[in-house]
């Protein structure tokens, strides 16, 4: 592996600037890019945008002759790496791993080739190839980069061994992601606040993705490292840079040391940045809040370059262990909870997703109980645990959770079920054993073929007999099993079919999965004999079967498999013979439900809503089936469509509380839906519906906003556990159609903003109307609050403000005299709702910033403190132009006829551009108007 030192770096950047016309350069490494993913991947699990479980069937091969199919399939956590990546592009790929679910694949002739259950020590895994992506909200100015899989240009699945079937399980993949809702498969690395106002603020990036240094040698130890690089056009620029080359540009992530992030800020900016608070630095971002970037040390050998590292927040809280896999009735698994990296009490829950009664429980010590194996209703349980703690300091309550599956057994082996024929398919079979113990593994030797253990110990190639062997079998048709034990005693077994030849009867089915404790099932047998023919019905394993053909599965077995075998024999000689698999549930399946008894959908509180695309409406599916109620994967997939078009709504992306789009709606419109509750209040007359508790039957609570004043008419679909959907729009239910009635936002006069005046500094304050305070007091310091009262005298406040446009302060003489010494300037600030009271500051642009030799002071007035969602403007009036640097007057004039353009949401969700500005002829009093025109 290549060294990249720090000094490393540095000497190269010695040599020119590497920004190569863009005004920063970011750069961040996997593994704490991983650490990220990890994090969001779990936090889709607490919520309803996790990843569904996978089912399907494809084609092995080009012939089609060859059949996988995948059966609950579920993916883990995704690993990006960069082994596809070039500084030229932003191309990388993501590895899934599989933590369960079931493989099998099939031969048109000889039917089932292998079987087997997936356990995530496998090591079998999913990969895509793709590039990485910018989106930037149109409101909330934040750009994302982005990871999407619906986008992948190149996937495989290594369930199969051939290279060519890999490439098909992966097509399969591949087409079901262009289907699933973007919640489900995006994910966000890092994000650029690109609402500031400095001339270091990003207003535009492009990514870009670098391998590590050695990382492309053959056999490199780092061979997954890389970078996402992203060049980063500062508002000081009129347009960004050129690519990089990637012979002259340093990989910037140093190997000697704790370094996981790097910022590279243009050498024409080095003198402009605020050694304490570099813009830059505080625009870098990452989803969820629990990482933030710190710097470890800074060097300026042309351009300036932080490198640091991108640590835990303070106010992060994470759950050990993050994912866990454990056998139902095993002794309780400990958890701990952390907030800041230190232990903390907390409240433990613990949820299943696609069990009604399997969930298990934890105590309040944070100790999980797994239901006993007699209980277990599913193959392989998903739960969710959470932890909520109440911070006092911060006093808010944080939540996180954990990825905890509970499985029937401790032991899993690849393949479960395998066939070997003489003269067809003569190869070894590898089998791969894991245990959760993690303790040494004991291969016993099979009856029939050899065993060679390799490695560590998890693996092993067995060999079938020789052709000469098989002819010499006892029966036509022999099981050799393949029986492994872990130092704990548990075990697991694997299962070989030999026959003395290929089989020249087809029964069916010829595999059956999934087998409950006693059940039947019906084979037939396809020789077309005559009745009369003798036919001989027998069960290698535990079950029996009748001369019908009819099976009946043990009441309790210790077997995976039984095998059914089907011999004609006229005269006394055998003229057909074969067999078809049965595997065994290893749990008992808890009670179901077969059809539904109510299926309702009704909006809580009324049928309207503001159609800004912000304020929500919910809907409410009141869900009664007959016989156990939905489980919460099945709640989970409860969507709205349209009635008519049948297509379904939308969801909200990733981080957006509504629908982006500055534009007024266009004909028809536009509707999203979401689970999540956003901070907008309902619409006038409706109150708040605070979400009921789950009990019987289920009721499943969905958001919609909506920019269309259009009347529109919905219904709502969800899915069973097998897979089958279910409308409330069906003839024979009478309320599952819901008629929505949107109402266009109110259009607001100047009438309905006001700008009060509050004098805090330099004196007078007792004349809001005349000039009293402006003839006699010269040096002052006024802030105007703006406030908005509706039509219909609704109080409202702004829970989004941002100031937009060239320029982030104005100014203004007394006249434009030469000699004039009278001037005015002003700064903004904002109470965001969302941010510490501490940090409300006011804001200036940066020329004036630069230019005033008493520089403008950033905290207000501790007595004036900004209240939550208020807007204000500070007004700063002095009596002598010597306060404003001489030459300063071509930067300065600009914001002299330039308004404070703002773009405010308010509580009810409907948006505001208006225009704040002196009043004509007046340096000492704001007025305001709309985005536009001149106050």
């Amino acid at each position: 592996m290549a060294s990249n030192s720090r000094a490393d770096i540095l000497a190269k950047m010695k040599e020119y600037s590497i920004t190569q016309g863009w005004g920063a350069v970011c750069a961040f490494n996997r593994e704490r890019l991983n650490r990220v993913l990890q994090q969001q991947w779990l936090e889709k699990y607490d919520g309803t945008n996790y990843l569904p479980i996978f089912s399907g069937s494809m084609n092995l091969n080009d012939s089609g002759s060859e059949e996988g199919v995948l059966t609950n399939v579920m993916l883990g956590k995704p690993l990006l790496s960069f082994e596809p990546a070039d500084i030229s592009n932003s191309r990388a790929k993501l590895t899934l791993s599989i933590l369960g679910g079931n493989f099998a694949a099939y031969e048109d002739t000889y039917g089932l080739m292998y079987e087997f259950d997936i356990s995530e020590a496998h090591g079998y895994t999913l990969t895509v190839e793709l590039d990485l992506s910018v989106v930037v909200g149109v409101v909330d100015r934040l750009g994302r980069v982005t990871l999407d899989l619906s986008k992948g240009v190149k996937f495989s699945c290594n369930l199969a061994g051939p290279v060519a079937s890999q490439v098909k399980i992966g097509t399969h993949f591949d087409e079901v992601f262009k289907h699933l809702p973007p919640e489900q498969q995006v994910y966000v690395l890092g994000i650029l606040d690109l609402k500031g106002d400095s001339d270091l603020t990003p207003t535009n990036f492009e990514l870009l993705t670098q391998r590590a240094p050695g990382a492309e040698l053959a056999d490199a130890v780092n061979a997954p490292d890389g970078a996402v690089v992203v060049m980063v056009q500062l508002r000081g620029d009129e347009m960004g840079g050129d690519y990089p080359s990637p012979d002259r540009f340093p990989y910037l992530i140093p190997d000697d040391g704790d370094f996981s992030a790097t910022v590279v800020l243009a050498e024409k900016y080095v003198e402009r940045s605020d050694p304490d608070k570099l813009a830059l630095i505080q625009s870098l971002l990452f989803p969820g809040e629990q990482n933030v970037f710190v710097e470890v040390s800074r060097d300026t050998p042309k351009d300036l370059v932080i490198f640091g590292r991108l640590d835990p927040s303070r106010t992060s809280m994470t759950i050990e262990p993050a994912v866990r896999v454990v056998k139902a009735g095993s002794q309780p698994v400990a958890y701990t909870a952390l907030f800041n990296g230190a232990p903390v009490s907390v409240s433990w829950t613990v949820k299943s997703l696609n069990s009604n009664t399997s969930a298990g429980s934890i105590d309040a010590a944070g100790r999980y109980s797994p239901v006993s194996r007699e209980m277990l209703g599913k193959e392989l349980v998903r739960n969710i645990v959470t932890a909520s703690y109440f911070d006092p300091d911060t006093q808010q309550t944080y939540q996180v959770g954990a990825l905890l599956l509970v499985t029937t057994r401790s032991m899993a082996i690849s393949p479960e079920a395998a066939a070997r024929i003489e003269g067809h398919q003569t190869k070894t079979v590898t089998f791969v054993a894991s245990a959760l113990s993690g303790s040494t593994l004991t291969w016993k030797q099979p009856n029939y073929g050899s065993l060679a253990v390799q490695g560590n110990g998890n693996t092993a190639i067995y060999t079938p007999p020789a052709a000469s062997e098989l002819l010499e079998l006892p029966e036509f048709t022999v099981v050799d099993p393949i029986i492994v034990t872990d130092n704990a005693g548990e075990s697991v077994e694997a299962s070989v079919v030999l026959t003395r030849a290929a089989p020249t009867l087809e029964i069916e089915p010829r595999f059956v999965g999934g087998v409950g404790r006693s059940a039947t099932q019906l084979f037939t047998e396809k020789s077309n004999a005559p009745e009369e023919v003798e036919r001989t019905w027998r069960v290698i394993g535990d079950g029996t079967v009748d001369d019908k053909g009819v099976y009946t599965a043990p009441a309790a077995s210790s077997r995976s498999f039984d095998f059914i075998r089907c011999e004609i024999i006229v005269g006394g000689m055998l003229i057909y013979a074969g067999y078809s698999i049965v595997k065994l549930a290893a749990h008992q399946e808890e009670p179901g439900w077969e059809g539904l008894v109510k299926f309702d959908l009704k909006p809580l509180g009324g049928e309207a809503m503001f159609a800004n695309g912000y304020q929500q409406l919910p809907l409410e599916a009141f869900i009664e089936t007959d016989g156990a109620r939905l489980t919460p994967e099945e709640e989970k997939s409860l969507k709205i469509y349209h009635v008519g078009s049948n297509q379904m709504v939308p969801e909200l992306p990733a981080l957006q509380e509504g629908i982006m789009a500055e534009e007024p709606p266009q004909p028809g419109g536009q509707w999203a839906q979401t689970r999540i509750p956003n901070r907008f209040k309902p619409y006038a007359g409706m109150s708040s519906v605070a979400p009921g508790k789950q009990a019987e039957p289920s009721r499943v609570r969905v958001y919609m906003v909506g920019r269309t004043t259009e009347v529109t008419r919905l219904y709502a679909v969800f899915e069973s556990s097998q897979g089958v959907p279910y409308r409330s729009d069906t003839e024979n239910i009478e309320n599952g159609i819901v008629t929505l009635k949107p109402v266009a936002p109110p259009t607001p006069t100047l009438a309905h903003y006001e700008l009060t005046r509050t004098r805090v500094e330099g004196g007078g304050g007792s004349d809001p109307e005349g000039d009293y305070d402006f003839d006699h007091f010269l040096k002052t310091t006024d802030y105007w609050d703006l406030s908005y009262m509706r039509e219909g005298r609704v109080g409202v406040d702004f829970q989004t403000a941002e100031v937009r446009g060239e320029h982030f302060s104005m100014v203004k003489w007394e006249s434009q005299a030469a000699n004039e010494t009278m001037f005015s300037y002003t700064g903004y600030g904002y109470g965001d709702p969302l941010k510490k009271p501490e940090t409300y500051v006011l804001h200036y642009d940066q020329a004036l910033v630069d230019n005033l030799d008493e520089k403008p002071k950033p905290e207000m007035i501790q007595q004036y403190s900004l209240s939550v969602g208020l807007f204000r403007v500070g007004l700063f009036r002095r009596d002598h132009y010597d306060n404003v640097r001489r030459g300063a007057h071509p930067l300065l004039y600009p914001m002299e006829s330039s308004p404070l353009e703002v773009y405010l949401t308010d509580n009810e969700g409907n948006h505001h551009e208006l225009a704040i500005s002196f009043q004509s002829g007046d340096r000492n009093r704001l007025s305001v108007s709309f985005a536009g025109k001149k106050g």
